[in-house]
């Protein structure tokens, strides 16, 4: 079985929030080798991600 991107996108997303089953992960890391794009999605939202929770770790700092 192949992942689409509209598959392997919606994992992405779900990983944020939970964890993937081992199938999932493994589907979604073979997609992830052959898909820039996709890569590129993962890379974007683990950013973002990253990011969301350094701003509200700073927005709850005293004398800011």
């Amino acid at each position: 079985m192949r992942l689409t991107c509209k598959e392997a996108t919606a994992l992405i997303s779900q990983a944020l929030d939970r964890q993937l089953s081992r199938w999932e992960r493994l589907l979604l890391r073979l997609h992830l080798l052959i898909c820039d794009a996709c890569s590129q999605f993962a890379k974007q939202s683990a950013f973002i991600r990253r990011a969301m929770r350094r701003l509200a770790g700073d927005d709850d700092a005293p004398g800011r």
